[in-house]
């Protein structure tokens, strides 16, 4: 394998068609570069244009940019004998050496094999997505493509671990600009994994039954006040948000709970007694 130096500026970084890391900024590798210097090359194809496209090493060449390096070290490949799959392929085996692809990395994979290659669904279910380390299954496939999509605040979320992976792969896959409004309302009230699971079924079924995005459910004074109460902690509005969204819900269970709680509380019962409902209808007869 020959390796070259090759002048930064030849090089177009703007063009991430090959690009899988999620994070393209990390502290430590500036600071590698400083101390021992750049230990492994960057691989280039030759562009259409004058400029070279990155295969992999887009952390590295924007790292000697950060410490102000004019050149770096890369193994440079033609059209002829690397084409995009085997781009693809090469950028995706070069990160899967050291170290485990996050979600949206494999989202970001698949996607571009799927639109820059062409490769068939089948074809990503069946070699790809185990390669990723994943199951084989079509639902798989469609939840990581959806994620793909996802707006940039839900991705710092996944990343932060405020939302689920289930979480993000639903809310990817509304339209950006629903994306955004549901993105603002995790912003500022937490759930529990299982609660988010509850909250995103309650919105849907509500936005299902209202006719409208389900961001709109979202749009009412109950919900507003919540978020604005600045009393309470992010997991507290989200308590009470899932509340609201359940009373809407079920209206008629939720009047039903509150007049039994108002019927206990009324009969001052002591603390040892227990109300229990009965184990079946047929207790009754």
């Amino acid at each position: 394998m020959l390796v070259e130096e090759v002048k930064l500026e030849a090089v177009d970084t703007e063009d991430e068609r090959f690009r899988i890391s999620e994070d393209l900024d990390p502290v430590r590798l500036e600071e590698s570069l400083r101390q021992v210097g750049q230990l492994h090359p960057v691989q280039l194809l030759v562009g259409e244009n004058s400029k070279f496209l990155v295969i992999c090493g887009f952390r590295r060449l924007r790292a000697l940019r950060k410490i102000g390096r004019l050149s770096g070290w890369a193994r440079i490949w033609s059209a002829a004998e690397c084409d995009a799959l085997a781009a693809l392929h090469i950028a995706i085996w070069d990160n899967l050496s050291h170290r485990d692809l996050n979600p949206l990395e494999i989202a970001r994979s698949l996607s571009s094999l799927r639109t820059l290659c062409s490769v068939p669904s089948d074809t990503l279910v069946e070699k790809y997505l185990p390669l990723l380390g994943l199951e084989p299954h079509k639902n798989v496939l469609r939840g990581y493509l959806a994620l793909h999509s996802a707006h940039p605040q839900i991705r710092v979320m996944l990343q932060d671990g405020r939302v689920t992976l289930s979480t993000a792969e639903r809310l990817s896959a509304a339209p950006q600009d629903c994306q955004e409004r549901l993105a603002q309302i995790f912003e500022r009230a937490r759930w529990s994994a299982s609660a988010q699971r509850e909250v995103l079924d309650l919105v849907e079924d509500l936005a299902a039954i209202r006719e409208c995005a389900p961001a709109a459910v979202f749009d009412k004074e109950d919900i507003a006040s919540i978020l604005k109460y600045e009393r309470l902690s992010a997991f507290e509005k989200g308590h009470r948000i899932r509340e609201t969204l359940y009373r809407w819900r079920n209206p008629k269970l939720s009047a039903a709970k509150e007049r039994f709680i108002a019927e206990r509380k009324r009969l001052d019962l002591p603390a040892w007694v227990r109300l229990c409902h009965p184990p079946s209808k047929s207790a009754f007869f």
